[in-house]
């Protein structure tokens, strides 16, 4: 894979146990790998598992003691490929609209579009094919963002439908063609 420095980051879904093995993955393919997560990422997974999947500390607050508050910057310069997985429907929506309140968001905004960038949607039906959240979906590929087209089943909360996070291999796949 040419892209060796990964920045992936994750937003609120039960989903975020799948990302793990999709960081494994990469991290098995000799990728440097930064993870930086929403507030609400948080009550999915823990950093440690993050940090021990990855060797890296976790971004997760922007202020946090240690941050020189311009990491947002300095993770994207570093980034050969963004990836957002899962993305929930909260974030995408954020995204288009330009709101940056944590650190997902502002580092989307700090993103160099001459760099890929790859969004993995992962959340319940209604939400997926919510107008707002579709509308939010074209915006952003238009913007030239890789969105990858969430499976269709049985989801976490007993819904069937679209809004499945695709397996791992599947989005390891579209992140090493992304990096080609």
């Amino acid at each position: 894979m040419p892209a060796k420095n990964v920045l992936f980051m994750l937003s609120a879904s039960v989903a975020c146990f799948k990302a793990c093995s999709v960081i494994s993955g990469l991290v098995k393919e000799g990728c440097q790998v930064q993870t930086a997560l929403t507030p609400r990422a948080l009550q999915f997974i823990g950093p440690a598992t993050l940090q021990g999947l990855t060797g890296r500390p976790v971004y997760a607050d922007m202020f946090a003691p240690r941050q020189s508050g311009t990491e947002h910057i300095s993770l994207s310069k570093w980034a050969d490929i963004t990836v957002l997985c899962p993305a929930s429907a909260d974030v995408i929506n954020k995204m288009a609209a330009g709101v940056a309140d944590d650190c997902v968001s502002t580092l989307f905004l700090a993103h160099d579009f001459a760099k890929p960038f790859l969004v993995v949607p992962a959340m319940n039906t209604h939400m997926f094919l919510h107008p707002a959240t579709q509308a939010s979906i074209e915006k952003l590929r238009s913007w030239g963002v890789q969105v990858l087209q969430p499976q269709t089943g049985h989801l976490a909360c007993g819904d069937d439908g679209p809004g499945r996070m695709p397996e791992a291999p599947e989005v390891l796949r579209a992140i090493k063609e992304l990096a080609e």
